[in-house]
Order: structure tokens, then C-alpha cells, then sequence
């Protein structure tokens, strides 16, 4: 098996695990931000799979968004972004307006695993190798500015992924007294 093959297969994971994050809680629970941290699970889902979506497929593959090419723009409408299609830059009050049905949102997450890996296990060696600029990185992460694209997509959809899937599982954990179920 190849790298790319066993990373695509690793992808249909990180984007399934949301479902079970949300098993039991309602609308209510799943927008509710605690004190003193802006986010909820339903933001944290939204943002990380937009975050995946945009970079990846945008950044990295060159190619339209899954937001975009599959009609999730009407099905996962949000009409204050921040400073990003994914939320950067939200403020609080923005984060507790955002209302999304949860079963779109998993579908979505979801639909875009399924593009990053189907894209992963179709990757040479050689375009896996090719560098990507990140010059947003700059300052921000030492030595992250420029990766090869391989290292882009492990970043950004499974790294920056897993980092809010815990996020929410801190939160679930506020609300119910137990994260993920394990």
C-alpha cells in the first residue's frame, strides 16, 4: 500500500469521527459556546471541513471547492464568514448565529473526505513531492511556509482536523461530563 493510498484511507476517519462526537446532543448543545471560548461544536465542524475544503482542493489540488462543485453553498448557506470562507476572524456573536442542520454538516464533511482521499490514492510520488508557498504561515509556524503538497493535505486535513475534533470533544465533554465515547 502505498503512502498516499493509506492516507486517503485514513481521510475517510477524520471525516466520519464528527459523527460520532454529535451522537445524543441536541441543536441546543451542539451551537452552545462555553465561557470564555468563542467556538461550538457546530462552528468547530463547520470551520475544519470549509478549512480542508477551501486549502486543499483550492491551494493545493487547484481545483473548485467541494462546497462549490457539489451544491453545498446552498445546502450549507452562512452569511457572515470573517476574514475567511471558514470563519477566521469570527466574532463570538457571529459563531452563536451560525445554525446548521447537523446532517447536511456531516454530509458535508464527509463528501469532502471523500474528494481529499479519492485525490490522495490517485496522487504520484512525484506531484505528492511538488511545493506548495504558504506564505500565511510565515511568522506564524517556523519552517511551515513552504511544504510539498503531500504534507499540505496531511496538514491541513488531518492535523488542523484532528486539533478541532478535539476542540469539540473538550466541549462535549463540558456539556455531558465525557468527550469522545471511548
Amino acid at each position: 500500500m502505498s503512502a498516499s493510498s493509506a492516507l486517503a484511507r485514513n481521510m475517510d476517519f477524520w471525516h466520519w469521527y464528527p459523527e460520532l462526537l454529535v451522537q445524543g446532543l441536541t441543536t441546543e448543545q451542539l451551537r452552545w459556546q462555553p465561557e470564555g471560548h468563542d467556538t461550538s461544536i457546530t462552528f468547530a465542524i463547520w470551520h475544519t471541513y470549509r478549512a480542508a475544503d477551501e486549502l486543499v482542493h483550492g491551494m493545493v489540488l487547484q481545483r473548485p471547492s467541494v462546497h462549490a462543485s457539489q451544491g453545498w453553498a446552498g445546502r450549507l448557506a452562512v452569511a457572515e464568514t470573517g476574514v475567511t470562507p471558514f470563519g477566521n476572524g469570527m466574532s463570538r456573536e457571529q459563531i452563536g448565529r451560525l445554525d446548521l442542520n447537523i446532517g447536511a454538516l456531516l454530509g458535508y464533511a464527509k463528501a469532502v473526505g471523500a474528494s481529499i482521499g479519492a485525490a490522495l490514492a490517485s496522487m504520484s510520488d512525484e506531484e505528492a513531492a511538488a511545493e506548495v508557498a504558504l506564505p500565511f504561515f510565515t511568522g506564524v509556524y517556523p519552517s511551515m511556509d513552504r511544504l510539498s503538497k503531500l504534507e499540505t493535505i496531511v496538514f491541513f486535513a488531518i492535523g488542523h482536523t484532528s486539533e478541532h475534533l478535539g476542540e469539540m470533544q473538550m466541549i462535549k465533554g463540558m456539556l455531558t461530563g465525557k468527550g469522545a465515547p471511548l
